[in-house]
């Protein structure tokens, strides 16, 4: 049920009114990104997300990046990176345990911001 009441919440964002700094000021994150940082406690997520943004590969891909999370039963997690939905990975980790709400979500980097699929 709280992975249903989070969608949920997070189809409400279409747009932004403010950027916030990522952990280490790397990244800008917008209201919609912010908001599932904060509601799901994933700091740890876009901590990965801007910890890789200095490898080539990241690097030479960011004016567009569809960023995906996808946790397994076991509460084990991957956390990918692509230009587009057909494309070879750009970046991949796997870890071992996660407390994400959701089985699967996926959202957006253009340039340095974070964004919900919505918001783009």
């Amino acid at each position: 049920m709280v992975a249903i009441g989070l969608i949920n919440e997070l189809v409400g964002f279409t747009g932004t009114m403010n950027y916030y700094s990522s952990t280490f000021g790397k990244l800008k994150l917008t209201d919609g990104m912010n908001y599932l940082r904060n509601k799901a406690n994933c700091y740890w997520l876009v901590d990965i997300v801007e910890s890789v943004q200095g490898l080539s590969s990241v690097r030479l891909a960011r004016k567009f990046l569809i960023w995906k999370i996808e946790v397994d039963r076991d509460k084990s997690f991957k956390v990918t990176a692509r230009e587009d939905t057909e494309s070879e990975l750009v970046y991949e980790q796997k870890g071992g345990y996660t407390d994400f709400p959701l089985r699967g979500f996926e959202f957006y980097q253009c340039d340095d911001v974070l964004l919900l699929k919505g918001e783009y």
